[in-house]
């Protein structure tokens, strides 16, 4: 109970009151004289004529005790007390609960936070109105409805406990989506023009509640439209901080030495402690290596805990990382001839497990497998035989009229890269390719007129293709006009149109030149089109685009991938049904039909997936978690929302409700009382 007014009020008014009645039952009453028969029944008044001092001895009296009660109640009403209870809700509510990785993290109280955040809405639930309504929305990478608006509180109860713990992402864009796709009010367009008909919304204005550690990617990137921002609440239960996660992973051979594997991991301290622990390296389940880390406190400890974050326009937190908090970890590397799943583990005991492990998936070593398809080009044909490749040369015609089985396994490319030189063609599998001076025959793109006397004037210098190349240093004569897809990274730039650019589609990566090494004169003779291929960086160049498009497998499936994102599957030749066995040992049954191609979105969980059937070199994947927003645990208490600011509570919001009305009822009730007893007293 909480006093608003103070025990001051309370202590004034039964200092004014109590002494007096107090005092009142200490004096002796002044009785009148009157002469009777018998003094028999009135032995008590004969007794009081024996004192003659003014004052009389207290006696037990039940008349006194009620009226103290009375007093000393009044007193306590005008210091008007309340209690903190939760909010009862009256009208629509929106229940957004995430289940992101970080939500795994265990408390000091031994209960995930995903299991108090559950705890904490279905508290919500119990204190709802008898009319009031409720939705619940589960969020991470992805959102979906677990109820739709309901007023039964224990269905409601219910799906709340069915919401599952995921390792994905938090991202609250869709959720917020999703809750105003369901409270929207719906348009029904009239026949005529001003005849639409707005119909009353099957949810009113509602308030929604976000059950989250704050610990949101896509905050700057949040518009909310329909939702009322200032009906909003942050329900946070999260305390713990402490956690140490692996970000970032490679496991790679160099073409120039396939048989050498060298793994590198990147290492981050979010928690206010140093810690020291070893990373440990396996290979297959076979341990090899162990490397020795410390890392110094992740985040800067102020005095006062209200300033250990400072709220960004964005929502996001400010934190200074100090010196040592990441560390890269750097394996011996070592020969090996195999292929299969490289891990790094990490042995510590931190607030979060999804972000101690982290794996990839290698091939193999082998020499780089390049097919040129060229009519004859000097500069190509002496350059790619100096890198450490196989390299074939078929003319375009010959191209074209080779069997399949001769180009792909199945559905992929036999050719770890297939290198154009002037010839556009739509005879592409699942693979690597690059184009001088043609484009490939797939929807988005088109190589139109040619561009003469131009410049190149930007270029991005930071792409792996362009390391050590002095792009400023290129001078082309003439290159094409290029329309290519939205998903297209431009590389190089001229002044109206891409000269270079990458883009990765269906499982195959593109890189596109818009021109070529050679064209012809007005005889037809072939003269050089730039002289970058006298200059020393052109072999650089092309050691780039080849390691860079051999390096990254043309398909999804082995890269590491977050978790909740897609992947594509090739399907093998012949094969109608695909089998994902997950993780934690469930399989999914994928059934693409006749697309070369399944898309499987279940990636939810950390770990290696295995695919089977499988095409040679896809048989699995990995899913690692890789954000530094999910293993960053520390509870964000500050969220902003379009223009409002989110003050995170601990649990459901309390509000202050008043006990003076009931105490003052109590004080009528015994007033009533006491009264009744006096009267008894005098009647008898």
């Amino acid at each position: 109970m909480t006093l608003l007014s103070g025990w001051s009020a309370i202590a004034l008014a039964a200092g004014l009151t109590v002494p007096p009645l107090v005092a009142l039952y200490f004096l002796k009453l002044k009785r009148r004289i009157v002469p009777i028969s018998s003094t028999f029944l009135w032995k008590r008044a004969v007794e009081d004529l024996h004192v003659n001092a003014p004052f009389q001895r207290l006696r037990s009296n039940l008349l006194l005790f009620l009226q103290l009660l009375v007093l000393l109640l009044a007193a306590v009403v005008l210091g008007k007390p309340v209690r903190q209870a939760v909010q009862k809700h009256e009208d629509t509510l929106i229940l957004l609960s995430d289940q992101a990785a970080s939500m795994a993290v265990e408390e000091q109280d031994g209960r995930a936070r995903l299991e108090m955040a559950l705890d904490e809405a279905k508290r919500v639930v119990d204190q709802m109105d008898d009319k009031a309504r409720a939705m619940v929305i589960a969020f991470s990478d992805r959102a979906t409805v677990v109820s739709s608006f309901d007023t039964d509180r224990a269905a409601l109860k219910r799906k709340i406990d069915s919401i599952e713990q995921t390792e994905g992402l938090s991202r609250l864009t869709e959720a917020i989506a999703l809750a105003e796709a369901y409270s929207q009010n719906l348009i029904i367009a009239g026949e005529e023009a001003g005849a639409d008909i707005a119909p009353t919304s099957a949810a009113p204005p509602a308030t929604a509640l976000i059950f989250s550690d704050g610990r949101i990617e896509d905050l700057n990137t949040l518009n909310i439209e329909r939702l009322n921002t200032e009906n909003m609440q942050l329900v946070n239960v999260a305390e713990r901080g402490d956690n140490v996660g692996i970000t970032s992973m490679s496991a790679r051979r160099s073409y120039e030495q396939p048989d050498s594997l060298n793994v590198f991991a990147e290492v981050r301290n979010f928690g206010p402690e140093a810690v020291s622990f070893d990373a440990n390296l396996y290979v297959e389940g076979q341990h090899r290596d162990v490397q020795a880390v410390r890392l110094e406190p992740g985040l800067e400890q102020a005095s006062n805990p209200q300033s250990e974050t400072t709220p960004l326009p964005d929502g996001r937190v400010s934190e200074a990382p100090l010196p040592g908090s990441v560390a890269s970890v750097a394996f011996d590397p070592f020969e090996y001839g195999g292929s299969g799943v490289v891990e790094v583990r990490l042995e510590l005991h931190d607030a979060l497990n999804a972000d101690n492990r982290a794996w990839a998936v290698i091939d193999p070593p082998r020499h780089v497998g390049v097919l040129l398809v060229t009519a004859g080009n000097l500069f190509l044909e002496r350059v790619l035989p100096t890198l450490p490749l196989q390299v074939e040369v078929m003319t375009p015609n010959e191209y074209e009229a080779t069997d399949r089985d001769t180009l792909a396994d199945g559905d992929r490319g036999r050719y770890d890269l297939v290198m154009f030189d002037r010839h556009s063609t739509d005879r592409l599998y699942q693979g690597n390719y690059f184009f001088w001076g043609a484009a490939p025959l797939i929807d988005g793109v088109a190589m139109g007129d040619p561009i003469d006397n131009e410049i190149i004037f930007n270029w991005d210098d930071a792409h792996p293709v362009l390391r050590h190349v002095p792009v400023a240093n290129v001078e082309v004569y003439q290159w094409n006009r290029l329309e290519l897809p939205p998903e297209a990274e431009t590389l190089i730039e001229g002044e109206s149109s891409p000269v270079l650019s990458y883009f990765a589609r269906d499982g195959s990566q593109y890189l596109i030149c818009a021109f070529g090494l050679l064209v012809e004169d007005d005889v037809g003779a072939p003269m050089m089109n730039t002289f970058w291929v006298t200059k020393a960086h052109f072999p650089v160049f092309m050691y780039n685009a080849v390691a860079f498009l051999s390096s990254s497998l043309s398909t999804t499936t082995r890269v590491a991938i977050r978790p909740g994102d897609p992947v594509a599957l090739a399907r093998p030749a012949g094969e109608d049904t695909l089998t994902v066995l997950r993780p934690n040992g469930v399989r999914d049954r994928l059934t693409p039909g006749k697309a070369r191609v399944a898309h499987y979105a279940r990636t939810r969980r950390v770990g290696v997936y295995h695919v089977e059937p499988a095409v040679t070199g896809q048989e699995t994947f990995a899913v690692n978690l890789f954000s530094p927003v999910e293993s960053n645990v520390r509870p964000s208490n500050v969220l902003t929302v379009g223009t409002v600011t989110l003050l995170a509570t601990e649990g459901a919001q309390l509000v202050n409700e008043p006990l003076w009305p009931h105490l003052l009822i109590a004080a009528l009730v015994i007033l009533l009382l006491e009264w009744v007893i006096y009267n008894k007293r005098v009647f008898v």
